[in-house]
């Protein structure tokens, strides 16, 4: 079975920097629905066609991956306006001017901490490697709901 839309794929991979460094050594396989939008485009596209046994390798640009770095998306807050005990490394879920989203503390100083809502990964150019492992129909269910479920897959 080839992958096309409403197909459950399984894939093994990892994820590195263009310079070979591990981002996401993949410990879990990845499972998704094609065709539902749940994972990179470019990767999708990428992966229609192919069979169980098949590797590929894709280059993703920050636009293709998870967007450019926004310096819009940092803001410096006063320590006694956030919760007691964060320590840089922390992440906390913000609502502002681009709606809610997780920030991460990256730096606390002078009673105040700098809150980044970017993606970890924001910015960075991404080597997808991955081999698919399992190609099958999707279930009514899974098609309605617009995920894969069961093993690795979301349940409910």
């Amino acid at each position: 079975m080839k992958i096309s839309a409403n197909t459950v794929v399984t894939l093994d991979y990892e994820v590195k920097d263009p310079q070979h460094e591990m981002v996401d050594p993949g410990e879990r396989p990845l499972v998704y629905l094609h065709g539902s939008g749940g994972i990179f485009p470019k990767l999708e596209a990428a992966l229609t066609g192919k069979a169980v046994g098949d590797a590929l390798e894709v280059h993703l640009e920050p636009e293709d991956a998870f967007g450019e770095y926004d310096d819009e998306l940092v803001t410096t807050e006063l320590l006694e306006n956030l919760p007691e005990g964060v320590v840089v490394g922390m992440q906390l879920e913000g609502t502002g001017d681009h709606g809610t989203h997780i920030m991460s503390i990256t730096e606390i100083d002078e009673g105040k901490a700098v809150l980044d809502g970017n993606h970890p990964l924001a910015g960075l150019a991404l080597v997808f490697a991955c081999t698919v492992s399992a190609v099958r129909t999707a279930t009514p269910e899974e098609l309605e709901h617009g995920h894969a479920h069961g093993d690795g897959g979301h349940p409910h």
